[in-house]
C-alpha cells in the first residue's frame, strides 16, 4: 500500500492574512499572507498551509513593512527640540528612525546612552559637525570648521558603528552667516576621511543651488529638497535646474524633509509636473511640529505626497527600503522579505479631507488620507486601533 506524505504547516507567533501587501523592495503590490516567526519573517506560498498562535484580519488594510522616518529630532531631555520616539511614533506605524544631527560630539555620546539605548524602536542618527548639536531652536550652532573634530568624530564612530549613519551640517544662511559653503566644504573632507555620508540643509543656502550641489557626493543627501527660500531645484521656467538633475545622476539624494517651513508647495508642485520625485520622503518633525497640522508626522506627509499625485508604491518606498539602505539594513529593514526584522505598518487609505499649513503662509487641501491601524515591532505588537480587530 502506498501512503501520501503529509506536508507540515508552516507555522508562526502571527499571521496577518487578507491585506494587500505593498513592499516596494520586492516590487510587491497586492493581496497575500504575512507569517512572522519570533522576532523575523517567514516565506509563504499562496494558499500554503498555515498554523499561527494569533491571526490578525487585515482586510481592507494595506500591510507595508514598518516605517523608516529618516530625519526627525528625537534626543529629549538634551535638545530643546527632541521628541520622545516610542509613544509618538509607534502609533503612527514609524518603527524605526534618524536623527539627524540633534547631537555633535559634546553630547553624542549622552544621547546614545539616554535615548537610543533606551528606546524599544530602532533609532540611528547623524552627528553634527557642530560640537554642540542643535540643542535649541532659538539659536544657530556654531558651524566654524576651525571647531570641528575628526579625531573626536573617528572616535564616536568606532564605538557606535552600528548606529551613526553618517554627518549633518546645516547650510541654510541663518546658521553660517558669513562662511559661505565653507561648512559643507569641510563637512565633506570629514566625510572622506570616516567614509560616510554626509547630509546637507540646503534650505536658504548661501550663494547658488549648483554651487551646493557640486560639493556633494554620490551617496550624500540633500534635505528640504523642496524648500521654497533662496536658491531653489526650481528655475525661472518652472523647471528642475539642469544642475540638480545632474547631482541626482551622480548619486546625490533627495529628502523632502518636510518641516514646518522648508517645503513649498509651488516648488513641491514644479518638481512632481517636471518628473523629479523625491528619493525618500521625510518629516523634520520635532517636538514643536509633533501633531501639528504642518508636519503632524510621517502618515500626514505620506498622504499629502499621495494627494499630490505620486503611487502608493512610490511614497512607500521612499519610505521604507530607499532609507534602509541609506542607513546599512537593506533586506533587514523596510521589507516584509523572510529573514527581515518582523516590523509591519498596517493602515487604511480613505478618501478623506485635510488641510496642511506651512509658516510661509501657503497651504494644501488634500484628499487621501493614511490612518494607522496596528504597528508591530520584532514581531509584537505595539500599537493597535480600538476598532481594527
Amino acid at each position: 500500500m502506498l501512503f501520501r506524505s503529509r506536508t507540515m504547516a508552516k507555522t508562526g507567533n502571527l499571521l496577518i492574512r487578507g491585506g494587500t501587501v505593498i513592499d516596494p523592495a520586492r516590487n510587491i503590490h497586492g493581496q497575500r499572507d504575512v507569517l512572522i516567526r519570533g522576532n523575523s519573517f517567514v516565506d509563504i506560498m499562496p494558499g500554503e498551509d498555515v498554523e499561527a498562535e494569533e491571526t490578525v484580519d487585515a482586510t481592507g488594510s494595506l500591510v507595508m513593512p514598518g516605517l523608516i522616518d529618516n530625519h526627525l529630532h528625537c534626543f529629549y531631555g538634551g535638545t530643546e527640540l527632541g521628541l520622545v520616539p516610542d509613544p509618538s511614533l509607534l502609533p503612527m506605524g514609524i518603527t524605526c528612525a534618524v536623527d539627524q544631527g540633534s547631537s555633535g560630539i559634546a553630547n553624542c555620546d549622552s544621547f546614545m546612552q539616554t535615548v537610543v539605548n533606551g528606546s524599544q524602536m530602532r533609532i540611528f542618527c547623524t552627528v553634527n559637525v557642530s560640537p554642540t548639536g542643535i540643542i535649541t531652536e532659538r539659536y544657530p550652532e556654531n558651524l566654524d570648521p576651525k571647531n570641528y573634530s575628526l579625531e573626536r568624530l573617528r572616535e564616536l564612530f568606532q564605538r557606535y558603528p552600528e548606529r551613526l549613519v553618517g554627518l549633518k551640517v546645516r547650510q541654510g544662511r541663518e546658521m553660517v552667516g558669513e562662511l559661505g559653503l565653507s561648512p559643507l566644504k569641510a563637512a565633506v573632507e570629514l566625510g572622506n576621511e570616516l567614509g560616510c555620508r554626509v547630509t546637507v540643509h540646503a534650505a536658504d543656502a548661501p550663494g547658488d543651488v549648483a554651487d551646493l550641489v557640486s560639493i556633494l557626493r554620490a551617496g550624500d543627501v540633500l534635505c528640504h529638497c523642496y524648500h521654497g527660500k533662496g536658491s531653489t531645484i526650481i528655475d525661472r521656467n518652472a523647471k528642475v535646474r539642469s544642475e540638480v538633475r545632474a547631482a541626482r545622476a551622480n548619486g546625490v539624494i533627495f529628502d523632502t524633509a518636510d518641516a514646518r517651513i522648508h517645503h513649498s508647495y509651488p516648488v513641491i508642485e514644479a518638481a512632481l509636473a517636471d518628473g523629479f520625485f523625491p528619493d525618500v520622503i521625510s518629516t523634520d518633525l520635532t517636538r514643536a511640529s509633533l501633531f501639528g497640522n504642518m508636519v503632524f508626522g510621517l502618515p500626514a506627509v505620506m498622504s499629502k505626497y499621495l494627494s499630490l499625485g505620486l503611487s502608493l508604491p512610490q511614497v512607500v518606498k521612499a519610505c521604507t527600503a530607499t532609507p534602509a539602505g541609506l542607513i546599512g539594513m537593506a533586506g533587514k529593514l523596510g521589507t516584509l522579505a523572510a529573514g527581515a526584522f518582523a516590523d509591519v505598518a498596517i493602515f487604511r487609505l480613505t478618501e478623506k479631507a485635510f488641510l496642511f499649513k506651512n509658516r510661509m503662509g501657503e497651504s494644501f487641501r488634500g484628499s487621501k488620507l493614511l490612518i494607522p491601524q496596528m504597528t508591530i515591532l520584532n514581531g509584537k505588537i505595539m500599537f493597535r486601533q480600538i476598532d481594527f480587530f
